[in-house]
């Protein structure tokens, strides 16, 4: 008991929603692909940058060989010594004598590094040089980041590179804003997700409410549906359909049990009465063995009042849906208009039957025959002879229309929708033979095929009417082959 109160008191939470978790999934993807475009702009803005770097140093170092080959150390030294002095801010050279001391450059010796090399000037360098000095102090932090080649031409070292601080603030600057763009993202994400995902968990926690309150027997009431047309006001529409129906299934059951109660209490008791006066009495052999066959014959009848409803549920369950195929209404009814017309002279009337050929339906032969038979028998059953039974199949905007009239006392207007019900039966019909189970057979096959009963005046007598559906329109039915 305690479960199920946290269940009823407990709703569904923003942050659980399908919308909510959707969203920020999709936020995450987006941020992988944000942070996937940033890192290959990042990659390729640093590989272009530094490529630039690289294509001034070996000019400069081919320059510098070109005037080695040419004058000798001499034309060396002058060359070093003329892009030193006329060099932009960010451009620094170093040329060492064979033993490593400072021969030309505009950096301090302690800066060579053989081959590709990137290091952070430190404090205590920057000031042994004005030029580095200088480049620092364009530089937002003052430091220097000297990306250089240095190699040897015939016995000196020579050194040529560039200040990276700009290509290292660039790639600050690109991580920063990949960070707070995710971030940005993040949070934009978040708030919009738990925004969008209020109305969908609101609705969510409505239809909770009610199905809680279904659980608990209330079966009248329904999931709200609202005028979106999504796909919660999609599945609220089958729930309220599955409701309806089940709350009929639960009405008819209550239904069954009340009249089972009811009308065979009384066969049951008779059938006890017999055997009590058997018991009391031992009657001779002859009165023994008749009293023996009304209770056999009592038996039989409500045996075959429990076989008719154990039909009925099965028909009501749609199990025999799979059985439909396409099928000749208009040969199946004539078929059964023939067997029949004997039984109705034999019982003083007349059966008239007024069938349109060729018209064809998805159902199960076999149910639409007892369905029809059913309605056949019961007018013959029911209605004073000599009568009329007119059995008439046709067509009207595209439905199929079978009827059954007689022209006899017919039905109360009050008691037609009743007398489709279990075990129920007119007044005037309880002395006739029969379980009251006919039409309720009926009503069922006719609910399995979608076809629409309708009861009417048949001025005079009673006329029962269904309407089945097109043959295209009847769901999704399993076809010959299939």
């Amino acid at each position: 008991m305690r479960e199920r109160a946290r269940e009823r008191g407990s709703g569904f939470s923003v942050l659980r929603t399908t919308t909510y978790r959707l969203a920020l999934a999709y936020t995450l993807i987006f941020i992988l692909a944000v942070a996937a475009i940033m890192g290959l702009t990042y990659a390729v803005a640093t590989h272009e940058i530094r490529g630039i770097s690289v294509r001034e140093i070996d000019h400069d170092m081919a320059v510098f060989e070109s005037a080695f080959r040419e004058g000798g150390e001499a034309e060396l030294r002058h060359s070093v010594h003329e892009r030193s002095e006329g060099a932009p801010g960010d451009s620094f050279f170093l040329l060492l004598a064979p033993d490593g001391s400072f021969l030309e450059g505009n950096i301090p010796p302690v800066l060579w590094r053989e081959g590709w090399n990137q290091q952070l000037v430190n404090e205590e360098v920057l000031h042994l040089s004005q030029d580095l000095m200088d480049a620092a102090a364009t530089n937002s932090d003052d430091e220097v980041r000297l990306f250089s080649f240095g190699r040897e031409i015939g016995p000196y070292r020579l050194l040529a590179g560039r200040n990276s601080h700009v290509l290292h603030e660039i790639q600050e600057i690109m991580l920063a804003c990949l960070l707070l763009g995710c971030v940005a993202i993040s949070l934009v994400a978040m708030v919009s997700a738990y925004v969008f995902s209020r109305e969908p968990a609101r609705r969510l926690n409505e239809i909770a409410e009610v199905t809680h309150k279904v659980v608990a027997g209330r079966f009248e009431l329904r999931l709200p549906v609202t005028k979106r047309g999504d796909e919660i006001d999609r599945l609220s529409g089958d729930v309220n359909r599955m409701l309806s129906r089940i709350e009929t299934l639960m009405e008819s059951l209550r239904q069954v049990s009340t009249d089972i109660a009811h009308d065979l209490r009384t066969p049951l008791a008779r059938l006890r009465q017999r055997l009590d006066t058997m018991a009391r009495q031992r009657p001779e052999p002859a009165r023994f063995e008749r009293a023996m066959e009304e209770a056999i014959e009592e038996s039989d009848t409500i045996i075959e009042t429990f076989n008719a409803l154990l039909r009925i549920a099965q028909v009501e369950a749609g199990a025999r849906r799979a059985r439909f195929r396409p099928l000749d209404l208009s040969k199946l009814v004539d078929n059964v208009c023939d067997t029949y017309g004997e039984v109705a002279l034999d019982e003083g009337h007349r059966l008239d039957p007024r069938i349109e050929p060729g018209l064809t339906i998805q159902g199960d032969g076999e149910l639409l025959t007892q369905l029809l038979a059913n309605l056949i028998e019961n007018a013959i059953r029911h209605v004073p002879a000599p009568a009329k039974i007119e059995v008439r199949l046709g067509a009207q905007g595209g439905a199929v229309i079978l009827s059954v009239r007689d022209d006899g006392p017919g039905v109360p207007a009050e008691e037609r929708e009743a007398i489709f019900r279990r075990l129920y039966r007119l007044d005037r019909s309880r002395t006739t033979p029969g379980t009251g189970l006919g039409l309720a057979m009926v009503s069922a096959i006719a609910d399995l095929h979608e076809a629409r009963i309708d009861v009417s005046d048949g001025e005079p007598g009673l006329c029962v009417a269904l309407l089945f559906p097109p043959l295209t329109e009847l769901g999704a039915l399993p076809r010959d082959g299939a």
